[in-house]
């Protein structure tokens, strides 16, 4: 039982890891893909400590279309820089607006 436990925590360590540095890396994408300014909001197993897992996307809303490139290139890019499938939405055309503006965290790049 003890293997086990050892073995749990060192899972859940792994992934906190990996979410922190999903973070990271996301901050950096949004600074250099959109312009200084825009807000976006971060949701689901991202902003969830003990959520996020090995196969967890990136969930993120854009308040705005990005300047210049689709919503889906803007996604491949994210996806790409961030080493995770990106799930994105523009904010006021999702119907989980209301939920993703409750218990999402909003940044501003």
């Amino acid at each position: 039982m003890h293997l086990l436990r050892e073995s749990t925590a060192a899972r859940h360590a792994a992934c906190e890891r990996e979410r922190l540095l999903v973070r990271e890396r996301l901050t950096t994408a949004l600074g250099q893909l959109l312009p200084r300014g825009s807000r976006v909001w971060i949701y689901g197993s991202l902003i969830e400590p003990a959520g996020f897992r090995e196969w967890s996307d990136v969930d993120l809303a854009l308040e705005r279309d990005p300047p210049d490139m689709s919503i889906y290139l803007l996604a491949s890019l994210l996806a790409e820089r961030c080493g995770r499938r990106v799930d994105l939405c523009l904010i006021d055309e999702t119907r989980l607006a209301d939920t993703i503006r409750r218990r999402g965290e909003q940044w501003t790049v």
